[in-house]
Order: structure tokens, then C-alpha cells, then sequence
């Protein structure tokens, strides 16, 4: 499900007076060695969402370094596989991978404790146990921009006084436990990347515990990676910064059909031409939708998409042609959307054979073999081909071949 690298990047950058929005930053004061001051390493960027067949290039954050010292960047990927959407605590949402919390009194969260109630999973659900006289906050960041849905249930003794469970978005309450509402179905988004969703609890002397069922978070991301920067400057001050970078999915409206051999988009083929898709074309995920621009088109068969094609063919014969139909179907596996379009094929002479097909353009070079005479097949002949297309990986272009494997 989840496979693990080390990719690391070396930058060298100087004191920035202006840094990016967005994402987490961590400053670290320490003393300056030759200032009366202290000095602090910053780190701040953006989130970045690409296209699973776009190159994948790092974005780095901005370093800011009051001191001036020149800093050094590097990074480590964590890689999460989300598919069409995530159905429980796994993968990045597993219980593991939530940050856990003591409450404050101002209803911050303090970090240097450990609260003794605990995040459990259990055979289809999960739950937080609250200890008696306890407080805790279970936390984790939203990895890509999407929707999370989940039902909670209240499960304890009918006093509720002193009795507390709410969560909240990005420090704002969204639900909560009252006299009212022992149970509910928490639904909110859309949530951008770096979101924290947190679940809140307190109890009094009796302690409690709250259930967790058909937890769902749905994105057009099909992968997300957790990028991890450390800076460090000349002095030994470092800082961090948590990326996520969206590996998203093309919309299926972006697929684009080959055009019809009809005499009018591309000429009428030859009596040696062939009908393979090879050779009239195969559907292909264009970024503008302009077949006259090719630098955007990314072929559709051997894409990392979750896109299955397959094709149909009929073809007839009339008035010395052989015009075939062929039916293309695109469906996207997550949602089980439908895209159909019929491309026509028109043939000189007669009905192709299986001979050997030669490349548009070349059939009728010299030595060229050619196929028998016009052969008339009577009545409507149909064939039928399909051709999967694998979801080998969401590996981006350009990326290293064991960047993610396959069943991990």
C-alpha cells in the first residue's frame, strides 16, 4: 500500500526577504554567535498538486534566516497510495499515522505531553478510549484537497456532565457530543491539503469511549506523497517543513477520440492500408482538447490512469467501400463515469484482411505488399477488442523506475 524512499535535494540560498503562503513552518530561536541577539531558521512554502502524467519537478520551500547564514535544503518522500478514494483507517489515514496531544486549558493542544487515552483500531471501526480524568487531541494533516466523512458514536454512562467530545477543523469546532447528539455523521469538505482534522475529548471520573465506523475520504488525488524539508544553516540551526504533494488524476472530459478516415477529417485509406488502431489511432488525454497541438497528449493505453478502454468494430460493405464503425469506451473506474464515441473508417476497395499493416504513408512505396482484391463480406461483420489499461503505479514522469512499486 505505501512504499518508502530517501530522495534528497541540496540547495544553498541566502537570507529571503519575501517567502511563500501556505503549508507549516518550524522557527528554532538559538543564540548568535556574534550577536547580542537571537537568531531563528524559518521555513515556509506551498503544496503542490501535479498531474499523474506530468513530470514531477520539487518546489522548495523558502528559508528564512534572520541571522543571514547560507542554508542547506534537503527532503525525504514518504509515498501514500489513496486509489479512488480511502475506506477506513489506512494507508495515510492510518491510526499510527495521527498525531496525539494533551489538551490546554485555552483549548490549544500541548505537544510535550502524552494523555493516556489512546486511538484504537478495531475490526471495521476504530475508537478513542478516554481514561478517567483525562484529556486528548488526535490529529492529522489532510494530505490533498478532498472530502471526509466518518460516523461517531457516544459510548458510556447516561451522565454526561463533565463528558466531552468535538471535532474540529483547523481549531474550529465542527461537532460535538451534547445531551442531544450522543452520535452523528461527521461530513466536511472540501478540505485543501495541510487542513488538520482533530478529534477532541475530556472526561471526569468515569471515563468513556467514542466509536469510529465508515471512515471515507475522497479526492481526486489517486496518491499523495509526504514530503519531509530540513534545513540547516552554517551555524547547526535547522527547521523544517512538511510538503504534500497531490499525484491527481486527468478529468475523463480531457480524453480525446481519433478522428474518422471519412474523406472529410483524414482521407478515405487505401486498398493496402490497415484499420489497426496502431496505425488510425488510439484515444489519447489531451490537456486542451486540440488535436493540432500534440506536446500536451499523453497516450490513454499504458497511462498510470484509472481509466479502462475498450473497442468495438463493425464494419459493412457498400458502393465498393468497406466503412467500418468502430464504438470506443472509456470508463473511469472511480465513479464508474462512461465515455463513448464512434470513430468511422472508411476502406477502398473492400474489407481488410489481417495482412501485414504498414504505417499511414507507406503503403504504397515501392516493394510495398499489397492485400488481395476487394473482398465483399456481406452482411455486417462485428469484432470485438479489449485492451485493459493497468494502473501499474502513479508514477510521474520522470521519476526513478523503483519509485513506487506495484503491491507495496
Amino acid at each position: 500500500m505505501q512504499h518508502k524512499i530517501f530522495t534528497r535535494l541540496t540547495i544553498t540560498c541566502f537570507f529571503l526577504l519575501v517567502c511563500l503562503t501556505g503549508g507549516f513552518s518550524m522557527a528554532q530561536p538559538v543564540p548568535a554567535p556574534d550577536s547580542v541577539k537571537d537568531c531563528t531558521l524559518k521555513l515556509d512554502g506551498i503544496h503542490q498538486a501535479v498531474s499523474c502524467l506530468e513530470t514531477l519537478t520539487p518546489i522548495p520551500p523558502v528559508a528564512v534566516a534572520s541571522c543571514g547564514a547560507a542554508v542547506t535544503l534537503s527532503y525525504e518522500d514518504q509515498y501514500y497510495n489513496l486509489g479512488c478514494s480511502v475506506s477506513g483507517f489506512q494507508g495515510y489515514f492510518a491510526l499510527s499515522h495521527w498525531a496525539v496531544s494533551k489538551i490546554k486549558g485555552d483549548g490549544g493542544v500541548d505537544v510535550t505531553g502524552a494523555p493516556n487515552s489512546i486511538l484504537v483500531e478495531g475490526a471495521n471501526n476504530a475508537s478513542v478510549l478516554v481514561t478517567p480524568e483525562s484529556e486528548a487531541s488526535f490529529r492529522i494533516a489532510i494530505p490533498a484537497y478532498g472530502f471526509v466523512s466518518f460516523d461517531w458514536s457516544y459510548i458510556g454512562g447516561s451522565n454526561l456532565l463533565d463528558q466531552a467530545f468535538w471535532i474540529d477543523i483547523n481549531g474550529e469546532r465542527t461537532d460535538e457530543l451534547h445531551a442531544n447528539n450522543t452520535a452523528g455523521n461527521f461530513f466536511f469538505g472540501p478540505l485543501e491539503a495541510g487542513d488538520i482534522l482533530a478529534l477532541n475529548a475530556a472526561s471526569s471520573v468515569e471515563g468513556f469511549k467514542v466509536e469510529l465506523a465508515n471512515f471515507e475520504f475522497h479526492s481526486n488525488a489517486m496518491g499523495v506523497i509526504e514530503r519531509r524539508w530540513e534545513a540547516t544553516d552554517e551555524a547547526g540551526h535547522q527547521g523544517s517543513f512538511t510538503q504534500w504533494v497531490s499525484i491527481n488524476k486527468p478529468e475523463l472530459s480531457q480524453v480525446t477520440f481519433p478522428a474518422n478516415f471519412d474523406g472529410f477529417e483524414y482521407p478515405v485509406l487505401g486498398r493496402s492500408d490497415s484499420i489497426d488502431p496502431e496505425w488510425t489511432g488510439f484515444p489519447v488525454i489531451d490537456g486542451d482538447g486540440l488535436l493540432s497541438t500534440s506536446e500536451d497528449q499523453f497516450p490513454l493505453i499504458g497511462s498510470n490512469t484509472p481509466f479502462d478502454l475498450t473497442w468495438k468494430d463493425e464494419s459493412i460493405f457498400d458502393n465498393g467501400q468497406c466503412i467500418t464503425f468502430r464504438e470506443w469506451t472509456v470508463t473511469d473506474r472511480c465513479g464508474n463515469n462512461v465515455l463513448q464515441h464512434t470513430q468511422i473508417i472508411k476502406f477502398q476497395g473492400g474489407c481488410p484482411d489481417a495482412a501485414e499493416p504498414l504505417p499511414f504513408g507507406q503503403q504504397n512505396m515501392p516493394g510495398a505488399p499489397s492485400n488481395p482484391g476487394p473482398i465483399d463480406l456481406g452482411p455486417a461483420v462485428s469484432s470485438t477488442q479489449i485492451t485493459p489499461v493497468t494502473m501499474e503505479s502513479v508514477r510521474p514522469k520522470g521519476l526513478p523506475e523503483n519509485w513506487y512499486r506495484p503491491g507495496d
